[in-house]
């Protein structure tokens, strides 16, 4: 599977696929939180490669890329995403940020709007959170970790537990099938979260609050009405992880924008509803270079 050393750090990335380059952006924060497991292809990848490069990557300090000490803030993650697409060959690409993955991406048509054919912001908004209280216990924890470094930060986490957004909150269980397949997956999580060396763990959390620092005090608002790509916007009117507010910021403030709100549907609109899929690649299409359309 292909590595390379882009914008200073390790970088596990894959294509599929021919056409005109998508970039899909992840969700998480990496490190112990969502770094552990191995990110996996998003399930609709097949169907939007038989039309588009579908690339997708482990973001910095998460999956199978590597653990870095430093390169995180908002502009460096969307400069990660563009120093790719130049390792890649592409000058321009769709650019589609789901989750904590959404923020990336509206940092990436602020600073690289050329480069930007249209945004695909998912399950997002265009700050970390409103809640107050949250941020100041992150930015504690972040504190702990750039003063005492990586040990005490883990200690902190083991006498006060997580700090951060809880990203795997979402609908109930429609089955007592699928509730014993969420269980599974949580047990899976726990067992090789046992495995890992205890060296590995701090160095894992390290990395998990190193992404949330890029996010803590980020906030896109100010900026979005300068947004020059076109760019839709899919969510959940019951988002508890990024609440539905964030989304109607980003419909009223950005310039061409096109939207879909799924009525009382929690975090998670892209793998829940296929509507919300044919609505993005129809855009996606439309908004496809017309040169580009006729090269492939």
């Amino acid at each position: 599977m292909p590595k390379a050393i882009i914008n200073g750090f390790e970088m596990y990335y894959e294509t599929k696929g021919k056409g005109f380059p998508l970039v899909h952006i992840h969700g998480g924060f990496g490190g112990l939180g969502t770094g552990v497991m191995e990110t996996e292809a998003p399930p609709w990848r097949d169907r939007f490669a038989e039309h588009f490069e579908v690339i997708t990557y482990d973001r910095r300090a998460a999956g199978r890329s590597s653990y870095p000490e430093d390169g995180f803030t908002m502009e460096n993650f969307a400069k990660d995403v563009r120093e790719l697409l130049r390792h890649l060959g592409h000058e321009r690409a769709h650019i589609w940020g789901t989750s904590a993955g959404g923020q990336i991406a509206l940092c990436f048509g602020l600073e690289y709007p050329e480069a930007a054919a249209s945004l695909v912001i998912a399950d997002s908004a265009p700050w970390l959170s409103p809640d107050e209280e949250l941020k100041a216990k992150l930015r504690r924890r972040i504190r702990i970790l750039k003063e005492q470094g990586p040990e005490a930060a883990y200690q902190a986490r083991a006498a006060e537990g997580t700090v951060g957004l809880n990203i795997f909150v979402g609908r109930p269980p429609r089955s007592e099938e699928e509730r014993r397949s969420l269980e599974e997956m949580l047990e899976r999580t726990r067992a090789q979260l046992k495995q890992i060396p205890r060296e590995e763990r701090i160095a894992k959390y390290a990395g998990e609050l190193r992404n949330y620092s890029a996010y803590v005090d980020w906030d896109a608002t100010p900026r979005l009405k300068e947004l020059k790509p076109p760019a839709m916007v899919i969510y959940g009117t019951e988002d508890s992880v990024f609440p539905a507010q964030g989304n109607r910021t980003m419909i009223q403030l950005i310039p061409n924008v096109e939207y879909k709100s799924f009525e009382g549907a929690e975090h998670g609109v892209t793998a829940e509803y296929p509507e919300a899929l044919d609505l993005i690649f129809s855009f996606l299409k439309r908004y496809t270079p017309q040169k580009s359309r006729a090269s492939y």
